[in-house]
């Protein structure tokens, strides 16, 4: 598996909430929760989504079913800052994940929340995308240009919904998170593309690609080129006129994997 990767955060000066990385035959791209500056967690979301990413690697290539491989990393980084960290606050670092592994003409996938996955079929794209917190987010008022005070207001409400029975789920503290993910296998797919919500911005939000122009500007010109044209559109609407939105700007995170047809 050929794999190209790119990620920037929301401004030079601030951490990057997503991860990426990539072995021969799995790929994953983490998307970390925004949340108040009240989390229990000494360490922080970047600190978390390093923790869960490097595992994730780690437990995909053993060959276990990608839902087992994301409980058992859920439950490791969990053992790893309960002694140090109130994880019983509702803002304990989360986040989506969105990963394939390869195993010779199959490709398994698991998208937790709302970090697509594109799979090539035979130059089709075919879309994995999990919007339930868009769901959940509706009714309690999702603020559609906010100001920093009404997002952290947002995100506290928004939070007693994540991970429970009619919310949405993401990788935080329950090892169950993974089994509520979309996720299969297709036999025969060309290549794929992973992407925080951030970078994805162009086709779900913006309507200005589809996700063939999405699909055939990473094979063609790589991730960093869909980044680069995201902050382009965002730079054109700094007052969120155009396009409603609760922060003007993402992190954006972009994996694009090829392979050759058969193998």
């Amino acid at each position: 598996m050929r794999v190209e990767l790119a990620s920037e955060p929301i401004a030079p000066d601030r951490d990057n909430l997503d991860w990426a990385g990539a072995t021969p035959t799995v790929a994953v791209v983490l998307d970390g929760l925004t949340e108040g500056p009240a989390t229990g967690c000494r360490h922080g979301t970047a600190w978390y989504v390093g923790q869960l990413g490097a595992r994730l690697l780690a437990y995909a290539g053993t060959g276990q079913d990608l839902a087992d491989c994301l409980a058992a990393a859920i439950t490791d980084v969990g053992r790893l800052h309960e002694d140090t960290c109130d994880l019983a606050h509702p803002g304990t670092p989360c986040t989506t994940v969105t990963m394939i592994r390869r195993r010779g003409r199959h490709t398994d996938y698991l998208v937790l929340a709302d970090s697509p996955l594109v799979l090539d079929l035979g130059g089709t794209p075919t879309v994995f995308i999990d919007e339930s917190e868009k769901a959940v987010s509706a009714p309690i008022g999702r603020p559609p240009n906010a100001t920093p005070e009404e997002l952290k207001a947002f995100i506290q409400r928004q939070q007693s919904f994540r991970n429970v029975d009619g919310g949405y789920w993401v990788a935080q503290l329950d090892p169950a998170a993974g089994y509520h993910a979309l996720r299969g296998t297709v036999d025969d797919a060309q290549g794929a593309i992973l992407a925080s919500d951030g970078a994805a911005l162009l086709v779900t939000d913006f309507g200005l690609w589809s996700w063939e122009q999405f699909l055939q500007t990473g094979y063609a010109d790589g991730p960093q080129a869909i980044i680069d044209e995201t902050r382009r559109a965002e730079a054109g609407d700094p007052d969120r006129v155009r396009w409603q939105r609760a922060k003007v700007s993402d992190d954006a995170t972009v994996i694009v994997c090829r392979w050759r047809p058969g193998l």
